[in-house]
């Protein structure tokens, strides 16, 4: 797992766009480079850390957290992505239109498990009974609780651009890249042991 593009302590520029290429190679799965890796399971997280937040001079890469993890090894990228609407809306339009209360976690938890129609249009969600209602319920916490913090957006895809933020009233500031990529497992157990590889890149603004 490599981020190519762009290079870690470099710099970026308020308010353009930032080009990134990440590399995969996985002894089960394949190489990124031969289009063996489905690029809807590599997964960028930009996080903007401002002036006020001191980095360490190298950032240890952590976890998914639980509710993450589940989407990541369901099938929820299939009709879901983080900011634009697929076959289904964008994590943060569900964000939007559910507050995070008790009620809404139930609500959708039961959502996932047994499917619904006509909340979002003529898309019916399916059900996912293999999960659990812990799973499925750390997984909507996870959407409304995490999917809309302003200052961490997530891209799929080993290729792609993201925009910096505009500098505001801020002079320095900082962009904490992070890819990763769940393998798997090996092919005498698929879906077991599956291994996630992840690189880290801090750049900082000019």
């Amino acid at each position: 797992m490599k981020i190519i593009v762009p290079k870690t302590n470099g710099n970026f520029d308020w308010d353009t766009q930032v080009n990134y290429q990440i590399s995969v190679a996985d002894k089960e799965d394949g190489d990124s480079k031969y289009e063996e890796i489905n690029g809807m399971e590599v997964l960028l997280e930009v996080k903007y850390a401002g002036s006020k937040t001191k980095l360490p001079a190298t950032v240890k890469a952590v976890p998914d957290a639980p509710g993450l993890a589940v989407i990541r090894t369901s099938n929820c990228f299939n009709c879901h992505s983080f900011n634009s609407k697929l076959i289904g809306p964008s994590f943060h339009d569900i964000g939007v239109k559910y507050p995070v209360t008790a009620a809404n976690i139930d609500l959708l938890t039961k959502r996932i498990k047994e499917g619904s129609a006509g909340i979002w249009g003529k898309v019916s969600m399916p059900t996912h009974p293999e999960l659990t209602t812990e799973e499925a319920a750390s997984t909507v916490k996870w959407i409304l609780k995490q999917a809309n913090d302003p200052n961490v957006s997530y891209y799929t895809g080993t290729e792609g651009s993201f925009r910096t933020r505009p500098a505001g009233t801020e002079k320095k500031g900082a962009y904490i890249l992070t890819a990763s990529y769940t393998d798997h497992g090996p092919k005498s157990a698929p879906g077991k042991q599956r291994l996630q590889g992840r690189d880290v890149v801090i750049l900082q603004s000019k």
